[in-house]
This record gives C-alpha cells, structure tokens and sequence, in this order.
C-alpha cells in the first residue's frame, strides 16, 4: 500500500498544480465545474485501482519469495548480510567433526622407531574389523568461510536426497566434482531442507556456477556452504 499511497499525494499535487497554473481571471470555479473534476478525478482513480491492486500483490509476492528463497540479485545482498547470523545456526545445527580410529593409527605408526615396530607388531585384521564401523560416512560441517549454491528446498530430508540424485543424473558433468549438503532450517514457522552443492573458495566462482545453471534452465541461489552430508548412491 506505500506505493498507492505516493500515487494519490502526486494526483493531488497535480491537481493543485493545474488550479495554481490558472490566469487569476479564472480562479474562481463553479460548483458544477469543482463536481466535473471531483468526477473526473474519480474515473481515474477508478482506472488505476486495478493496477495498485496488482502492485501491492506483486509486493506480497516479492516478501514471500524473500522469506522462502530469493532468486533475484537483490537477495543476494541480503544474503551476505544475514551470512554472519546463519553461520551461529549453522554451528548448532550440525554435528561436530568426528575422525574416524584408523586415520589415528595410522598417525601412531608412522611415529614409531624400526625396534618399537619390531617388538610391537602392527594392528591385527581383527583389530582393524573392530574399528571399522567407526569409519562409516559420518556427519561433518564444512569450513564455514566456503560459498555455496543452493539449488533447491524440500520439505523433508529424503526428498532433498531424491532431488540430488534427479540432479546429479540429468546434469552428471555440471556437478562433477561438487559435495551436496542438506541444511535444514526454519522459514516462516516451516522446517525445510536446502539442499546445496560446494564448496567455492570465492564468491564469484559460486556465481558463475549458478549463472551456467540458469542458462541450463535450472533455479539456484547463492548462499553460505553450510548443512549436513549424506551418503550418495
């Protein structure tokens, strides 16, 4: 409504205008002739209620997209500057780094002495079986200074895994070499999953990445290189 509102103050600026503009002979208006302009001020009101009303859902619809996912370069702006907030949400919402056993003990074994390895064999087959399962995917949060491209939000996690694997499939050379992850996250009172490939050390790396996907037809956003992993299929 900010908009209607600025378009009736210039009407009745106009209108005050083309009274002041008038020869001082004929300043002085008829009641018929104020009754013809209230009229004719009217019929274009009238005109251009339509339009205002198309202006102020456009307006609607502009803050919905903003609050789900913006798309336009204007939200880019608005993406850095609610990037230092994400980043407090993004540390909470993801787990800790985890370090599988092995890589550990690999570490230690190559610290020790030719007499330590001789008097201390290495681990056993079945010592490496036990650790195994420590080594399974695990969920890690990737250094939060990367940038990412978001290319699509669901409303559960399995559906943004589907999605990945629709992606990855119809464009196998554009991801080739990205990592997916989902970020869950909190918009407008909904749970969705954001589901993003990364990670770019620059920012304009992201954005010619996402400006190729456009031109293939396909939405994307940039955003901040945050979420969870996933096992692949």
């Amino acid at each position: 409504m900010g908009i209607s509102k600025k378009l009736i103050i210039v009407m009745a600026a106009l209108s005050l205008g083309a009274c002041s503009s008038m020869s001082e002979k004929n300043t002085f208006m008829t009641y018929d002739d104020l009754q013809e302009k209230v009229r004719i001020h009217e019929e274009q009101w009238q005109a251009i209620q339509p339009k205002l009303d198309r202006i102020d859902a456009l307006e609607a619809e502009v803050a919905t997209l903003k609050g789900d996912q913006p798309v336009s370069s204007a939200s880019e702006a608005e993406s850095a500057e609610t990037m230092g907030m994400d980043e407090g949400i993004a540390a909470a919402d993801v787990a800790p780094v985890v370090t599988p056993v092995p890589l550990l003990i690999e570490s230690d074994e190559a610290n020790l002495t030719a007499a330590e390895m001789t008097t201390q064999p290495a681990m056993t087959g079945s010592a490496m079986t036990e650790s195994a399962p420590e080594s399974e995917p695990v969920v890690k949060a990737p250094p939060q200074s990367k940038f990412g491209v978001q290319v699509a939000s669901y409303g559960n996690r399995d559906e943004a895994i589907r999605g990945w694997q629709v992606l990855e499939k119809a464009h196998p050379t554009s991801f080739q070499g990205l990592q997916p992850l989902v970020n869950q996250k909190e918009v407008n009172g909904r749970t969705m999953y954001q589901l993003k490939v990364g990670p770019f050390i620059d920012k304009s790396f992201s954005s010619d990445f996402c400006k190729m996907l456009k031109e293939k037809g396909k939405d994307c956003l940039l955003t901040q290189y945050n979420g969870e992993t996933f096992v692949r299929r």
